[in-house]
């Protein structure tokens, strides 16, 4: 009960093996601000067909 001998895990930093969505603890992805206007520019070019539609259909 109270965390005596590991066997045989070694006890280096954790969060080296941690693997994550968003990338673990400390995330710095190379090219952030670009695919998140490529994301930004998708979701906006998706939205306007059906603005588009439902000004229509109003």
């Amino acid at each position: 009960m109270g965390g005596g001998e590991h066997h045989g895990i070694p006890s280096g930093d954790f969060r080296t093996k941690v693997w994550s969505l968003t990338g673990g603890p400390n995330c710095r992805p190379k090219h952030w601000k670009r695919n998140t206007a490529i994301a930004m520019a998708g979701i906006i070019l998706a939205c306007i067909p059906i603005a588009m539609k439902s000004a229509e259909l109003e």
